[in-house]
């Protein structure tokens, strides 16, 4: 599929002496907008299978509109004016630290969202079960950290099944699913179907075994695993969640990680794979890798779906993947019967990309 539009790359919003100047730098070269003098901005070239978001960086928080969406930007003399889907959103100028495109739009966090600390400490003692709902809701409502809306792109050469080269781009959460707030979150194990729902309702996909090595290769932070022995269902319990979330945040100030770099070797990830369909009902885990690279858990798919640890992480990664500079859809990628080796190290097609909910 051909790019119909063109993206928009980055956005800064700075000040030049009195006069704030949009540099809006993309394919098409570096255009440069006054603030002070135009009246509108329509962002009418875009990727067409994009769900990028014109992500305001401000004083309270991250806020994010869907390209797509946007009809135009009325400034005034203090405030800017975001007409999209029929709503009018208006920042003060002055609150907004920069402006940046993202490439997946999120929902925005709700005023008066329970921080990590505050959620984890409402379902201890839940089960399985009980919390899953919960857990969705937050997620739904934007309840997530900044850092996981600042998708980072990678980039690698794979070989197609016919063996020929390609140059693969593709956006991938920096940390795991986390609910709260940048200094105060916990990562959340979940099962495979609220998992599902979450990237479905983020425009996103669960990470493959491939891809999974992959984003260990381009981390900047490496740790250690952090394993707990197991007693009884002690590993499965939310205050492990927790003990868990809190030595791994230890381990990563040790190591001088910063919570915007992107992380590996804390988690297993849930992934996609072709079991989803030969062994329904079941969730397929794998990774875990230590600082060599060497990872503790291979592909496994011997738990149930609503078994869930401590060890257990979702990545979530964009669903556009650009593909020679082609942006594509990754279920689409891993359907097909030549591309679909560029996400996946399995033999034949993913006919089910997905797991059921």
């Amino acid at each position: 599929m051909k790019i119909l539009r063109i993206m928009l790359i980055a956005v800064l919003l700075f000040s030049r002496g009195v006069s704030q100047i949009l540099v809006v730098e993309g394919n098409a070269g570096q255009k440069e907008y006054d603030l002070g003098s135009l009246e509108q901005i329509r962002f009418s070239e875009y990727d067409s299978l994009s769900n990028a978001a014109l992500s305001f960086h401000t004083v309270t928080g991250v806020k994010q509109i869907c390209l797509a969406d946007i009809d135009a930007i009325e400034l005034g003399d203090d405030n800017m004016q975001i007409h999209h889907g029929g709503l009018v959103t208006t920042f003060r100028q002055a609150d907004i630290d920069h402006i940046d495109i993202s490439p997946v739009t999120l929902p925005d966090r709700r005023d008066g969202a329970r921080s990590g600390s505050e959620f984890m400490e409402d379902i201890l003692g839940t089960t399985f079960q009980q919390r899953e709902p919960y857990i969705l809701t937050e997620f739904l409502n934007g309840n997530i950290p900044d850092i996981l809306r600042n998708f980072i792109t990678l980039t690698s050469t794979f070989k197609d099944a016919n063996g020929i080269d390609h140059t693969v781009e593709y956006d991938v959460m920096t940390d795991y699913l986390s609910i709260g707030t940048n200094d105060d979150y916990c990562r959340i194990p979940m099962g495979p179907s609220t998992a599902q729902r979450i990237a479905d309702a983020y425009g996103c996909i669960l990470t493959t075994r491939k891809l999974c090595d992959d984003i260990w290769q381009h981390a900047s932070v490496h740790l250690d695993p952090i394993p707990y022995y197991p007693v009884a269902d002690n590993n499965s319990q939310v205050y492990k969640f927790i003990e868990h979330n809190t030595d791994i945040n230890a381990a990563r100030e040790v190591a001088g990680g910063e919570i915007h770099e992107l992380i590996a070797g804390i988690k297993k990830d849930v992934v996609i794979c072709n079991g989803i369909k030969t062994k329904p009902g079941y969730v397929a885990i794998y990774g875990w890798h230590y600082l060599t690279g060497i990872r503790i858990q291979p592909l496994y798919m011997g738990h149930i779906d609503w078994y869930v640890d401590y060890s257990h992480g979702i990545r979530l990664l964009n669903s556009i993947v650009r593909v020679d500079g082609e942006a594509m859809s990754a279920y689409g990628i891993l359907q097909d019967p030549i591309l679909y080796k560029l996400l996946s190290d399995e033999t034949g097609i993913m006919q089910l990309p997905r797991y059921r909910y």
